[in-house]
């Protein structure tokens, strides 16, 4: 049975018509459990029962609990009766999108990190009242506090947990689609930020004492049925340390088709990667996908039985199968003697996190031109940099021209939220879309990222005669076929009429970008 009946969330911002698999999603789910339906179940009998409630309803004659479950049992129904005290009645959704959305509904609520904060404010003032010093009665305290954020960070989907100490207390921050969110109404008391620090640096093995230099970790902690893997980064500032947290998600690693890349674009990187030489370079900031993108290639070239071998700082996921070197510079493995341990290992494809110097790039190149082919990624603003960004690492543009296949630069734009998105009136071609903003996407009018990508193609003789000479922007632009450079704008149209992205968006990326 399909969730047909229109269910409001607790706040009331939505009513939600589930039906299908293809319809909704987890989050879409988690938002029509009501927080009165949730306190009649416990988060654990929830995920012992694969059961999450979504709402009571009510009759004259009786009240019912409405749960989805992802297969009805008899088994099941008396399990929810015992423990609820009422009748249950069943929706039966998909296992992935349960489980999701049970961690979603009860963890990433705000009234889970309220309660905590009014508790751990009273023990502060307390201790404040008695001691005259604010600090909590026990280290536990901070402990849970730190559970509670990471879970309710993982649940609201974010990639960042930003901890930022201020004249008036901590800040909570969230990065959720690739935008920094600030929740101003968790602002939490300094006295307990800094056992929340201290709370991350034992977990993450760092240095307690040491709060004047930056440092580096990471960890693991539990969430809902498994386990999640943490970065932890820590910066001294002014009013005291701030520190970020990056979840690293075991997720299912995308194919290079699902990428969402511009066809034009997806063609020539297919085409590059047939080759068994060459490098194709990804160029953009952080947090713009380049790993997602890198992973995705390599993947579909083991599928086609070639040995690859990655080096990467850190390992953000690992792949059952490939061979995969993670870079540890305070033990003398830094990417430069990785590399060339990695060509002594007779693989046929080698995957480069980052070329950061001169010795990198000039081994990555030597490595393509020597029959291997190369991934790897390289900060710098636009695909026609390659050969002035090369350069500053002494690689000569002949060289680039020779070694280098293919460069694509990408961006990630929030992606309309195909629940509320509406079509504009005013677009510019064609039948184009706007953000309008409903509950499932925090009434943002986004859910989701969609790539935005630049292509240059130095694959063809034709090209290579062109570059090899100077590397000028300009004469590569003057001289260039338009077959071998694929420009935003490109991706942009595609991305607009097929109703990823608003006009609004294409304009604002111009501005910046070009």
């Amino acid at each position: 049975m399909s969730i047909q009946t229109p269910i409001q969330s607790g706040d009331g911002a939505i009513t939600a018509s589930l039906i299908g698999d293809a319809l909704y999603t987890a989050q879409d789910l988690a938002l029509c459990s009501t927080e009165e339906a949730r306190a009649r179940i416990s988060y654990e009998s929830a995920l012992k029962m694969s059961a999450l409630p979504l709402a009571l309803v009510r009759s004259k004659t009786a009240t019912k609990i409405h749960c989805a479950v992802y297969q009805d049992s008899p088994e099941l129904r008396r399990a929810l009766k015992f423990v609820s005290g009422l009748e249950p009645e069943f929706s039966e959704v998909p296992k992935g999108i349960l489980e999701d959305a049970i961690t979603r509904a009860y963890l990433g609520s705000d009234r889970r990190i309220e309660r905590s904060l009014a508790k751990l404010r009273r023990e502060i003032s307390d201790v404040v009242e008695h001691r005259g010093s604010p600090v909590l009665k026990a280290h536990g305290d901070a402990a849970q506090f730190l559970a509670t954020l990471m879970e309710f960070a993982v649940a609201r989907g974010a990639s960042d947990l930003h901890l930022c100490p201020t004249p008036k207390g901590a800040l909570l921050r969230l990065r959720v689609d690739g935008e920094l969110l600030t929740q101003d109404e968790h602002l939490y008391p300094r006295a307990l930020h800094e056992q929340v620090v201290s709370r991350i640096k034992v977990l993450a093995g760092l240095d307690i004492s040491s709060r004047l230099l930056p440092q580096d970790g990471a960890f693991t902690f539990s969430f809902g049925t498994g386990t999640r893997s943490v970065r932890v980064s820590t910066l001294p500032v002014l009013e005291g340390e701030s520190v970020v947290l990056r979840f690293l998600y075991a997720r299912k690693l995308p194919q290079l088709s699902m990428l969402g890349i511009e066809p034009i674009a997806t063609a020539i990187i297919r085409r590059a990667i047939e080759r068994t030489h060459g490098v194709l370079v990804l160029a953009g900031p952080t947090g713009s996908g380049k790993t997602t993108t890198m992973y995705a290639v390599v993947l579909e070239l083991q599928y086609r039985g070639r040995n690859v071998v990655t080096v990467e700082d850190p390992v953000e996921s690992p792949i059952p199968g490939m061979v995969q070197v993670q870079v540890r510079e305070a033990q003398g493995l830094d990417y430069p003697r990785a590399i060339r341990s990695v060509l002594r290992h007779d693989p046929d494809v080698i995957m480069i996190g980052e070329v950061r110097d001169s010795t990198s790039a000039t081994i990555a190149l030597g490595a393509a031109s020597s029959g291997h082919l190369t991934i790897s990624s390289v900060h710098m603003p636009s695909a026609l940099h390659i050969f002035e960004r090369l350069r500053s690492f002494s690689i000569d543009a002949g060289s680039v021209a020779n070694s280098v296949s293919v460069v694509l630069n990408q961006r990630l734009l929030p992606k309309l939220c195909e629940r509320c998105k509406e079509i504009d009136q005013r677009g510019p071609c064609g039948v184009t879309h706007k953000a309008n903003g409903c509950g499932a996407c925090g009434d943002t009018g986004f859910s989701g990222r969609v790539l935005v990508t630049e292509l240059l193609d130095l694959q063809s003789p034709e090209v290579k005669e062109i570059s090899g000479r100077t590397g000028s922007i300009r004469e590569l632009l003057e001289r260039i076929p338009s077959a071998a450079y694929v420009p935003w704008t490109s991706a942009l149209q595609y991305h607009l009429l097929a109703g990823h992205i608003s006009a609004a968006q294409v304009d604002a990326f111009v501005e910046e970008e070009m």
